[in-house]
């Protein structure tokens, strides 16, 4: 991966995105063939705005899937506000070794398997358990046809995920996750259920229109935007105060090293030559966000 530009902002409207995406393209002298993004309404819209062709991000697409059918449910907000009562409760307790993996609050509905998993294995093992178990866990067997549905659900995330992610987006791809789709999703199924599979079919329906010809095979997955921030957000200071401060140009660097044949012809020597303090500064000013921190320490030291 190659990163070709990087600012930070209170916000970002569709007409920024759609700037920023002409800028890039006037500086490496090449329009993007397509745009991946997570859907967010701005990306959209300035994606849109420019006139390139959008793939939205599968894991995203298929999450917010998910949440449309199951996030209002009743039956499904009764199942989280248990698994949130069961961790509050017995999480100091000899019982905490069987508790449920912990809920994300953010994307959250990108990560339901993991709970999901959780609950159908005691479920499983609902009989074996002490009757202590047995008596703090019972309120599982309540949302027992739910969490099958959800298990189902899952499988065919996942399934469709890793034959995307691993093969790309073609005709074969996609006529394989839609039969699978058809045959596990559809099969059989509940109207909630039924309604989930259409409208994972719709999402591969409306990403086939961008498959000119037989041999085109498309990115469906910002992955290696998301770990690669990630690396960025786990060496950043946990002070939030501080924003995004210029310690994120060390994200061009790093998708390069990673690289070992990139890294073996990286002349270190004229990059300290010709690269100053004062260039990093310049940088900052013009592309990064306010450093509250700073900020702060001049009004108490009252040199603001």
């Amino acid at each position: 991966m190659t990163i070709l530009h990087m600012e930070a902002g209170g916000q970002y409207t569709g007409d920024d995105v759609c700037k920023n995406i002409q800028k890039v393209s006037t500086n490496v002298d090449n329009k993007p063939e397509y745009v991946i993004s997570d859907q967010g309404h701005n990306l959209v819209n300035g994606i849109g705005k420019s006139g390139i062709s959008a793939v939205s991000d599968i894991s995203h697409a298929m999450g917010n899937i998910v949440k449309h059918r199951y996030g209002k449910s009743d039956d499904f907000k009764g199942l989280t506000t248990l698994l949130g009562n069961i961790r509050l409760k017995y999480h100091l307790t000899d019982k905490a070794f069987l508790l449920p993996p912990n809920m994300r609050s953010i994307c959250r509905f990108m990560n339901l398997a993991s709970w999901v998993d959780w609950a159908q294995r005691m479920i499983s093992v609902y009989d074996t358990l002490a009757q202590e178990l047995k008596d703090a866990y019972a309120c599982l067997l309540d949302y027992k046809e739910l969490i099958a549905e959800l298990a189902i659900a899952m499988d065919a995330v996942k399934h469709v995920e890793e034959k995307c992610k691993n093969e790309g987006f073609n005709l074969k791809t996609y006529g394989e996750c839609r039969r699978y789709i058809i045959k596990h999703v559809l099969g059989n199924a509940s109207s909630r259920r039924a309604m989930l599979g259409i409208d994972m079919l719709g999402y591969f329906d409306q990403h086939k229109a961008l498959l000119t010809d037989d041999s085109k095979n498309l990115n469906t997955s910002s992955d290696i935007i998301e770990s690669t921030f990630g690396i960025f957000k786990m060496k950043m200071s946990p002070n939030k105060l501080y924003g995004i401060t210029p310690f994120v140009l060390f994200l061009p660097l790093y998708s390069k090293f990673k690289n070992e044949n990139a890294a073996k012809t990286f002349n270190f020597k004229e990059r300290l030559v010709n690269v100053k303090l004062k260039d990093i500064d310049d940088y900052a000013s013009e592309h990064m966000s306010t450093n509250w921190v700073t900020e702060r320490t001049k009004i108490l030291r009252g040199t603001a």
